[in-house]
């Protein structure tokens, strides 16, 4: 009976340190690749000069920092075990600021470029001039930046290591970091996407409903533009419905299991109590970045154009093979030669 306890305590207590490695491993690839494609589709010529793609282009950069530092870290000291933010200050400082800066960055390029495509789809000039406008783009864009660097920059301060911990500064401020964690990159995410999801499809829709009245009863407006629209309005809705899925299962766990362990912190916990939960904290943090991993497969599967500048992309760059060294070819008298070797 000790020994079976025993083996389940082993198993309990590897089973996070394996979840980060491979897991971890996993997500780290795959978002990698994620965001090189999303940087090929967006800096081509069909979507360089459109304000969407620049947002899009720069949340790619962002995601990219965000899997090569925040996750590479997290794979090599809960995963491998080797002490980098525990054992280095500024390593701990600036990764705790990273792992809330950057999610709120990228999601909140993703939210201008959502109402970049809602702006651009009214009826009313007074809101569609405001679309697809690079200058204009860049200055939000830096405007992003420069607000949450200053709204999670005192974590560049009240962070430190502390025992082999990098904690926040114990008392007052450690409960409000954690809230403040809770509410902004956890609970606003899905919220956020549910909202502009919404008014993006009723803005198509709109738009199909002002197409599709007759023009003098004849056929040419009438027929072709709903089909297109319908087409443009069903890849929106998939591709939102996804991201929206994503969204809830991975930010609204993380968000609760944030709230719970703040108000269990000063708990008597059973061994076996902690090491489950220490199985679930890394689960739900794992499962965070799946967000930000699924941006450019969501895309590749629902958008025919992404889909289609991609393919273009692998097809230039794909070695090619010269058949006609193994093509067989007639000379003028009618014979038969062959040119491979």
């Amino acid at each position: 009976m000790n020994t079976t306890s025993n083996s389940v305590g082993e198993i309990l207590l590897a089973t996070p340190y394996k979840l980060n490695i491979y897991i971890g491993t996993f997500l780290w690839i795959a978002g990698n690749f994620g965001c090189l494609g999303n940087l090929i589709v967006f800096r081509s010529r069909a979507f360089f000069q459109r304000a969407y793609s620049i947002y899009l282009l720069l949340e790619a950069l962002s995601s990219l920092i965000y899997f090569d530092f925040l996750l590479l870290t997290r794979i090599l000291q809960r995963g491998f075990r080797i002490p980098i933010t525990t054992r280095f200050d500024p390593l701990c400082k600036l990764r705790q600021f990273d792992s809330v800066w950057n999610h709120v960055v990228s999601l909140s390029l993703f939210t201008l470029a959502l109402v970049d495509r809602i702006l651009s789809l009214q009826q009313t000039d007074a809101y569609r001039k405001w679309s697809n406008r690079a200058d204009l783009a860049y200055r939000l864009a830096l405007v992003t930046v420069l607000f949450w660097l200053l709204f999670f920059g005192h974590r560049l301060v009240l962070y430190s290591t502390t025992n082999n911990q990098c904690i926040p500064r114990p008392g007052v401020y450690a409960v409000f970091d954690e809230y403040i964690e809770a509410c902004v990159t956890a609970m606003c995410t899905p919220i956020v996407m549910i909202i502009l999801g919404i008014c993006l499809l009723r803005s198509v829709r709109s738009l199909i409903t002002k197409k599709i009245i007759p023009i003098n009863e004849s056929r040419p407006m009438a027929a072709i533009q709903p089909s297109i629209l319908r087409k443009i309005d069903s890849q929106l809705a998939l591709m939102l419905l996804v991201q929206i899925i994503i969204a809830l299962t991975t930010r609204i766990p993380y968000a609760t299991y944030l709230i719970y362990s703040n108000l269990t912190r000063y708990q008597v916990k059973s061994a076996y109590r902690t090491a489950v939960e220490n199985i679930t904290s890394e689960t739900v943090n794992l499962m965070s970045y799946s967000f930000f991993t699924s941006s450019f497969y969501v895309s590749l599967i629902t958008n025919n154009g992404f889909r289609r500048i991609f393919k273009k992309f692998i097809r230039k760059y794909r070695p090619k093979c010269d058949c006609k060294l193994n093509k067989p070819s007639k000379t003028l008298n009618g014979t038969i030669v062959n040119h491979s070797r």
